[in-house]
């Protein structure tokens, strides 16, 4: 048993330090021969969703829960795969599970942390707060737990609450980069200030080789010195996070110049006129698109407020679904002969697949938002599936609205052009061209809002945009 013991610990140790094919070559081994160890099952289940062979450890998950029903790890690493993986279609399934691993065992504080970490991407706050507090009352070392419930007091707008939780985890982790970087978001600078100070002295000491973690302080840095009005060192470091950023990412805007030009020349006239009338006929969704750091995250929540919507955040509902169809999409845009009725049924059926996900996510609210920015390529495909639906398109001054970009480090990874001021320079113009191609060719399907007017004259344009979105102006 000893001996064994030491296999597994080192299955363990190879699977923690990312040499995952070996982990996964020596668990199997240790399976065959060890068939009633449950935890194996775990361990494979997480070797196989991190090799992304998804299928793989559904099936270690389940086979487990057939030697144990009742092991609590099962059903939450059942939970994260669901989450990480099949989110959108699975809510109720991964609710189930998180909920079960903790009615079997509430003293998981990861359970916890994660089930808090689903209803956050809910909107449901309050159980989320609830959640994130629980896990860091079982562990007050949890520092996950703690970075997440303060993520979720600067979205809710909770910023002395957030600094406390920061702090926290500042002082159990003390080389938490994350947590420097949100904290140096919510602080307004001076030349005393401690975490300043503590800034400048990390970074003196930071590993260069230690690229994600320098680019991270570099962005916190940049900040302070912003605040303190050092603009050339501000500048230095936001240059210098960027082209750490840069360093690990493939882009080019070339291939970006040939999917706005595909975009432009599969959408014509001919083709609105050959599906006319087609789509699914839902007027409850509302796309919010535009430029990232345009105002997209204002607009939603202005339009979230209201009783009858339910904000969805950033889903990815239509690239999923044009990828899912881009054969058959391919087929249609190539013909354009007449259209036959089983073609138009096609964006019927994409439409329909549309407000099923939606419908999943919001319980069948009665209107819905959807604030994946980058859906502006997308425009025309949304019209032709969802013809009812609304765009409204946020835009901002082209200068600020590129240099914010440049300030921000995006974490979904998908913001490619984001660390180059001249890239970002050349995708704004690709996106400007494209939005002023939809202008003229579907001008009644867009409504444009200036982010500085909402600024300027909030109760006017809040009225103008619920009023086109077609929702009675409760109160402002």
């Amino acid at each position: 048993m000893e001996n064994l013991k030491k296999k597994i610990q080192i299955a363990v140790n190879k699977f923690k330090s990312g040499n995952l094919l070996e982990a996964e070559k020596l668990s199997e081994t240790l399976i065959k021969s060890n068939p009633k160890i449950v935890f194996l099952y775990n361990l494979l289940g997480l070797i196989s969703a991190s090799l992304k062979k998804i299928d793989r450890a559904f099936k270690y998950y389940r086979d487990g829960i057939k030697i144990d029903p009742n092991d609590p790890n099962i059903y939450n690493n059942i939970g994260a795969l669901l989450f990480n993986n099949r989110y959108k279609n699975n809510i109720k399934q991964i609710e189930f599970n998180y909920k079960k691993s903790i009615l079997l065992n509430n003293n998981n504080p990861e359970a916890y942390n994660n089930l808090g970490n689903f209803y956050k991407s809910l909107n449901k706050n309050e159980e989320a707060i609830n959640c994130y507090k629980k896990a860091s009352e079982l562990n007050p070392k949890f520092h996950f737990a703690l970075f997440n419930l303060a993520s979720l007091y600067v979205s809710c707008g909770k910023i002395n609450e957030a600094r406390i939780e920061l702090l926290k985890v500042i002082e159990i982790v003390p080389n938490y980069m994350l947590a420097h970087r949100l904290l140096s978001r919510i602080t307004n600078y001076n030349n005393e200030n401690e975490h300043f100070k503590l800034l400048n002295k990390l970074h003196n000491q930071i590993d260069s080789k230690d690229e994600y973690n320098k680019m991270l302080l570099s962005f916190s840095l940049a900040k302070a010195f912003e605040d303190i009005k050092n603009f050339d060192k501000s500048f230095k470091f936001y240059k210098e996070a960027n082209e750490l950023s840069r360093k690990k990412i493939t882009f080019s805007t070339n291939t970006e110049k040939f999917k706005f030009d595909k975009i432009k020349e599969s959408f014509t006239l001919d083709v609105f006129s050959k599906y006319e009338d087609c789509g699914y006929k839902d007027f409850s969704p509302i796309f919010i698109v535009g430029m990232p750091r345009s105002g997209t995250t204002l607009i939603e929540q202005i339009i979230s407020s209201h009783t009858d919507v339910f904000g969805c955040d950033e889903v990815e509902f239509i690239p999923e679904i044009i990828n899912n169809n881009v054969k058959k999409l391919n087929s249609l845009f190539s013909n354009l002969l007449l259209s036959s009725d089983s073609e138009k049924n096609e964006f019927n059926k994409m439409g329909k697949d549309y407000i099923y996900r939606v419908n999943k996510l919001t319980n069948f609210s009665k209107r819905s938002t959807d604030k994946l920015p980058t859906n502006f390529l997308a425009i025309g495909f949304i019209k032709l599936i969802l013809p009812k639906s609304k765009i409204i398109h946020c835009y901002r001054n082209p200068k600020d609205n590129c240099m914010s970009i440049y300030k921000n480090y995006f974490t979904s990874g998908k913001i490619n052009f984001s660390h180059n001021l001249n890239e970002i320079v050349e995708y704004y113009n690709f996106y400007n061209n494209l939005m002023n191609f939809w202008k003229d060719l579907i001008p009644d399907f867009i409504f444009h809002i200036k982010y500085e007017d909402v600024v300027k004259d909030t109760e006017t344009q809040v009225r103008k945009l619920l009023k086109k979105c077609d929702l009675k102006c409760l109160s402002i």
